[in-house]
């Protein structure tokens, strides 16, 4: 199959939503150098679509032998690339078209009052943010220093601090001034045969995605769940965090995802994992293998609307953009996101020893994040925020009330409307607590994260008398194989949430992170 061929059939795929850009190029078999060539022309030929699906159809130029998506990246080529190089049967077919489509473009050049070709491609796609890139150090394999060494000993300079507009120069790198093990690459940066990716001393994962792992803060020998953990990044950093002491237990309900955690979490050296193929909502909190469980990480699965830098605004079309259906689609679906949020929240909330919980999601929408919030502190009084939470970071959540009313959708129990008016005004005040990111202005995809802690009362309540940890040498010191966990009762299967969709592919060929169950997690 020619090259152009399999470009084509990749947007074709790309249009049914049936993967996305990276994992496509990757799965077809052809030479790595081949693989870049074709996600630069793939990528491309996506932002050129419009404009070029115009020429063809205003030139007049059918031909029935070559398909619509492979003459899209073959009129890419023609108009905006190189030129068409071996395209086979397919390059004599579109090259006797050339002189007309070539003229067409021109008319449009004029016709849109426009000199350089760039200008051609949609706003939404051309103003699209451009993030550096993110690495983690690995501290179970390397030093922060180390690493750095390692980059500097292969042409790195050393930037002192992160330029404005967050992007880098060709071959610098800088430390991160809020979170020591995270170093800035610039953007286009080619990780995929990094020795240090390969060994496991860095892994590629946004900055904010490592937030919910920071703030949580396990100490070494607690017991905490990742309770929507693969590919498992953020279960790694929990892993460093905690150097390698006590117990992660990891769920997930894919267990193709899962496998991937247990090789990734390999690769990174982590010790203390425990993969359980299954859903969190499934777990009983009064089983006593939890019972000394005293920390949750919970990144359920959400819109991914704070994604950006994944390519993903190359398959967002003009008429998308200006569709009331697909609005309208978006917001069921982000309320049935927040559905689940709320629930699964509340379920963590259940385990008798937590003292805390953190909450992230890489959505920028209020449904999911500030109104799940507030939701989950209206329905229970076991937990609160917690407060001076990374004080360094100086983005906070929204508030409850805006434009001098309240986000309520009705008023029709006054019995209640003092008590929710209550929480509203608390949550005004608890805003400061909560964090956000804007990828404009911070860089970093758009994240959420909030931690919750047990109040001191109910924490005394909670604890069970006489409970002791176990000492580090009697827990798991190996990634457990692949098991579900079935204790008591049998529970009725709970039926797939929208949340349950999860492969959010973050950067260019390799391993990203960038939140959801995977608030952007993602793998190799």
């Amino acid at each position: 199959m020619s090259f152009y061929k399999k470009a084509g059939e990749i947007l074709k795929k790309l249009e049914l939503r049936k993967g996305t850009i990276k994992s496509l190029i990757l799965a077809e078999d052809v030479p790595a150098t081949d693989k870049k060539r074709m996600l630069a022309l793939v990528c491309e030929s996506l932002k050129y679509k419009e404009v070029i699906e115009d020429i063809v159809r205003n030139a007049q130029v059918s031909i029935k032998q070559v398909p619509p998506s492979v003459l899209v990246v073959l009129v890419y080529d023609l108009l905006f690339g190189r030129g068409i190089g071996a395209g086979g049967t397919f390059k004599p077919l579109v090259m006797k078209h050339k002189t007309r489509l070539q003229a067409e473009l021109a008319k449009i050049k004029i016709k849109r009052k426009v000199k350089d070709n760039t200008n051609l491609i949609p706003e939404h796609i051309r103003n699209a943010v451009v993030l550096p890139r993110y690495v983690r150090v690995n501290t179970l394999k390397a030093s922060v220093d180390n690493v750095i060494a390692e980059f500097v000993k292969n042409g790195f300079a050393l930037e002192k601090a992160k330029p404005s507009s967050g992007l880098l120069r060709s071959n610098t790198l800088c430390q991160d001034e809020h979170i020591p093990e995270i170093l800035l690459l610039p953007s286009n940066i080619d990780l995929h045969d990094n020795k240090l990716l390969e060994n496991g001393s860095i892994i590629i994962q946004d900055k904010a995605s490592c937030f919910p792992a920071f703030v949580l803060n396990p100490p070494k020998g607690c017991e905490v769940i990742d309770a929507c953990a693969a590919p498992g990044n953020k279960t790694s950093h929990l892993s460093a965090i905690m150097q390698n002491t006590g117990k992660i237990r990891a769920f997930d309900m894919d267990k193709r995802r899962l496998q991937t955690l247990i090789k990734l979490s390999g690769r990174a050296g982590c010790k203390n994992i425990e993969p359980i193929l299954g859903s969190f909502l499934d777990a009983d909190p009064t089983d006593p293998q939890f019972k000394n469980v005293e920390y949750i990480l919970l990144d359920p699965s959400c819109s991914g609307s704070g994604i950006v830098g994944r390519m993903d605004h190359l398959l967002v079309t003009t008429a998308d953009l200006e569709s009331e259906e697909v609005e309208e689609a978006d917001s069921a679906r982000v309320a049935s996101l927040a559905e689940f949020q709320k629930t699964v929240l509340l379920h963590a909330f259940r385990f008798p020893a937590v003292k805390r919980v953190v909450y992230s999601t890489c959505s920028k929408h209020r449904e999911e994040n500030e109104d799940v919030v507030a939701a989950v502190l209206a329905a229970q009084s076991d937990f609160g925020l917690a407060s001076e939470v990374f004080p360094t970071w100086e983005r906070r959540g929204l508030q409850i009330v805006e434009g001098g009313k309240l986000h309520l959708t009705s008023l029709f129990i006054l019995f209640y409307l003092a008590r929710i008016i209550v929480h509203a005004f608390y949550f005004l005040l608890s805003a400061h607590n909560l964090i956000r990111t804007d990828p404009s202005q911070d860089h970093v995809i758009g994240f959420f994260v909030a931690l919750f802690e047990r109040k001191p009362a109910r924490l005394a309540a909670a604890a069970p008398a006489g409970t002791k940890r176990k000492p580090d040498s009697q827990l798991e010191t190996e990634v457990a194989p692949l098991k579900k966990k079935k204790k008591g009762k049998k529970t009725k299967k709970k039926k797939k949430s929208a949340a349950s969709l999860q492969d959010q592919e973050h950067g260019a060929l390799e391993i990203d992170d960038g939140g959801s169950g995977d608030s952007g997690d993602d793998a190799e």
